[in-house]
């Protein structure tokens, strides 16, 4: 399926270190040949709103990471030679300082050649029933052996209960945090030259953030959420991702997602995500932000008749339900977005004022008709 998808990515380039952290770092090395060069590898991960990032007057709303489990907690980096060699497998752990910055790689390497650089963040996040959610030992990837390209490139991310990257226990929703994060890149070295890098890593998943406001001066209660359609499978590494880089309107470069696989073709075998409230109150001429809620990426081909009727939601306020129609502009989410999603009640609850924003690729506005 071909898509595209304006969408954020940037390479910072990272001057701040993590000076005073307590990192531990492990690694088997194998000798390198003479006339090496050194490769700098500065990590970044950019945070879900990347708005700042692309030239845009401010950032998007709600654009911090609401908790430690949007950062990085622990690192990995797999660097690989032409021929398959592992050359590098390194492991930083600084979950006691998380962090969405890491700038402090330094490794020695064969130049002369284009290598392929994985990354893997918060590889031991597990699920409430103990599966974890990358279900891969990378620390079982030895130097100096064949890097297993099939078993990783094969791996998903998967769920089997109607919460992607959520396990339902009991009625009660748990997000799986620290959130997983990959990415494989590819490095030329020169021979007998240094070189500095900046690379990216990017959450495998989608953030759905939902602001409810009140317009009107009476409580309102809400009782439950509904998003459709969410996927089950998601690959642990970005698929076929096809980036494509053009001039924006300030003079800058943006690059976006112009294509991308996912596991199972046609509909996903996709499911509704429900998230039920025992007592959740927006106030009288207020509003409430709702807990972030992370889900796996998405990329639909189903009958054509179906174009464009991808996504919608759906809201209980008291006994009331009231739906959007589906999001005719939005076709596919990729990992990394933040979908932020504005619901306003009116007083008579005769329907909802609904707009939805999805970033990091600028603001992308929807004007689904909610509640008629």
């Amino acid at each position: 399926m071909l898509l595209k998808l304006k969408y954020g990515i940037v390479a910072l380039v990272l001057g701040v270190l993590l000076c005073g952290c307590s990192i531990y770092s492990k690694e088997g090395d194998i000798p390198v040949a003479e006339n090496t060069s050194k490769v700098k590898l500065g990590v970044s991960v950019a945070l879900t709103d990347g708005a700042a990032f692309l030239g845009l007057q401010s950032r998007g709303p709600l654009a911090e990471a609401v908790s430690d489990g949007e950062k990085m907690q622990t690192l990995r980096i797999i660097i690989v030679r032409p021929d398959g060699t592992v050359e590098h497998n390194r492991y930083y752990d600084f979950h006691q300082v998380p962090t969405t910055y890491f700038a402090t790689a330094q490794f020695e390497v064969v130049g002369g050649e284009t290598k392929k650089v994985y990354l893997f963040a918060n590889e031991n996040t597990k699920f409430d029933s103990g599966r974890k959610v990358a279900n891969y030992d990378f620390a079982a990837i030895k130097v100096g052996e064949q890097f297993p390209t099939n078993d990783i490139t094969g791996q998903d991310i998967y769920t089997d209960t109607d919460a992607s990257l959520i396990e339902v226990n009991d009625a009660q929703t748990q997000m799986a945090l620290p959130l997983f994060m990959s990415e494989c890149h590819n490095v030329y070295v020169p021979e007998k030259q240094d070189k500095n890098v900046e690379l990216i890593i990017v959450r495998a998943a989608v953030k759905f953030t939902f602001r409810i406001i009140n317009t009107s001066n009476e409580p309102l209660a809400l009782n439950q959420l509904t998003i459709s359609k969410l996927a089950r499978y998601e690959y642990l590494l970005p698929k076929d991702v096809v980036y494509v880089t053009e001039p924006s309107e300030d003079g800058t470069t943006i690059t976006y997602i112009e294509s991308y696989k996912v596991p199972m073709p046609g509909n996903n075998e996709h499911y509704n995500f429900k998230a039920a409230f025992a007592d959740k109150t927006v106030p009288g001429n207020g509003e409430v932000v709702l807990d972030p809620i992370y889900l796996l990426e998405s990329n639909y081909n189903d009958d054509p008749s179906t174009v464009g009727r991808n996504y919608k939601i759906s809201l209980t306020v008291g006994d009331e339900t009231y739906e959007n129609g589906y999001f005719n502009n939005l076709t596919a989410l990729p990992r990394n977005t933040h979908v932020v999603v504005d619901v306003t009640l009116n007083g008579k609850l005769t329907g909802l004022d609904c707009v939805v924003r999805v970033y990091p690729y600028g603001e992308y506005w929807l004007y689904p008709e909610f509640g008629q």
